[in-house]
């Protein structure tokens, strides 16, 4: 039935242009200016930060010898973020926790990096939106040796994740609580709308 009606509907189309004299599909498109309507999001600006760098980063001392001696440590590290100053200024928070297994050294501490300033307020941030309570990420692990661990984290689909890599210095081979155990991080690109 379709092709009856398709055979049925090209002659008469075909009859209709015949007597046009240019073809249509050479001629130029024809520009109309369209009235422009402001909008709000017609004002937002949005901008990527590419892999924002958190330098490294050592706690201070606690308690004990400050020599893990092996004995892990358990490493927690959360990251937050904060809008400061009218929602101008994007921060991120590391903070870290380092403890002996079965002893008592412990090291913890945190810092904050400004990451971006934004002329007028920020209204979002993607892979992830400031939470209201709780780190945007959580990592933990037990430290078994001497070197710098290094740990990727692929973005998910959506993305939410905020850090792409952590690289991080637990037990060393002397005393290494509040002069060398800490972390530093590299974060996913970030969309900043503002």
């Amino acid at each position: 039935m379709f092709r009856k009606l398709v055979s049925l509907a090209l002659p008469a189309v075909a009859l209709g242009l015949a007597g046009c004299g240019t073809d249509m599909m050479e001629q130029e498109p024809t520009a109309q200016a369209a009235e422009p309507v402001a909008t709000q999001g017609q004002a937002l600006t949005s901008v990527v930060l590419n892999k924002p760098y958190l330098p490294f980063f050592v706690p201070p001392l606690r308690s004990g010898d400050a020599e893990f001696g092996g004995n892990g440590p358990d490493m927690d590290i959360d990251f937050e973020m904060e809008l400061r100053n009218n929602n101008t200024e994007l921060w991120v928070g590391m903070a870290i926790w380092a403890r002996e297994v079965g002893g008592d050294t412990y090291a913890q501490g945190d810092v904050w990096y400004k990451v971006f300033t934004a002329p007028s307020p920020i209204q979002s941030i993607t892979p992830v939106g400031v939470k209201p309570e709780g780190p945007e990420f959580h990592f933990g692990y037990r430290d078994y040796g001497h070197a710098t661990d290094t740990f990727q984290f692929p973005q998910t689909i959506p993305a939410s994740r905020l850090v792409w890599q952590l690289s991080c210095v637990g037990d060393t081979d002397d005393k290494e609580a509040g002069s060398r155990t800490g972390c530093s991080a590299i974060l996913h690109d970030m969309t900043i709308t503002y």
